[in-house]
């Protein structure tokens, strides 16, 4: 945003300049009143200009800024999804120029915490039922150990199975 404004106020600084000097090297050759009005209507054409190429300019670069901003923000949200169907996205970095990188990066990073934790407690699972297996012996204690069981093999497919295939690759 800041480069935007930047670029604006120099266009203008620039379309100013020039009408002041085609304005003062108006006055200075003592034209006519007719010369002066034909300078009048140079400095309005070149301010009419001036504004329509730094409306372009600026249209260009809020295309630019715009889609540094989008297109993270379109894959995090293909993400969130990922996450929210249980299962982990393959994470990718973003394109060189793209804008949010650190909130990006922060948001990889707790995915990734994530996946860990839920890994972990998929393998403690994996140890209390095998530590109560021996120890099942009534039918209601096994029912409890299948539940554990199906907890752990979600956990599992979540961190270890595959990742939506419509993420598209974003490097």
């Amino acid at each position: 945003m800041l480069r935007l404004a930047a670029l604006g106020g120099g266009g203008v600084l620039l379309v100013g300049v020039l009408a002041y000097r085609a304005h003062r090297a108006a006055m200075d050759s003592g034209a006519s009143p007719l010369d002066l009005a034909t300078s009048g209507e140079t400095i309005l054409w070149l301010t009419g200009l001036g504004a329509l190429c730094m409306a372009g300019l600026m249209v260009l670069m809020g295309l630019v800024l715009t889609h540094r901003v989008a297109g993270p923000v379109y894959v995090m949200s293909l993400y969130i999804a990922t996450l929210a169907a249980g299962r982990y996205p393959r994470m990718r970095p973003l394109r060189k120029k793209d804008e949010l990188r650190g909130f990006f990066d922060r948001f990889s990073e707790a995915v990734d915490r994530i996946r860990e934790r839920e890994a972990e407690e998929a393998r403690l699972l994996s140890e209390v039922i095998e530590t109560l297996e021996p120890l099942a012996t009534t039918q209601e204690t096994q029912a409890a150990l299948s539940i554990l069981g199906s907890i752990r093999a979600r956990k599992r497919q979540a961190t270890e199975g595959p990742t939506s295939g419509a993420l598209k690759t974003v490097a």
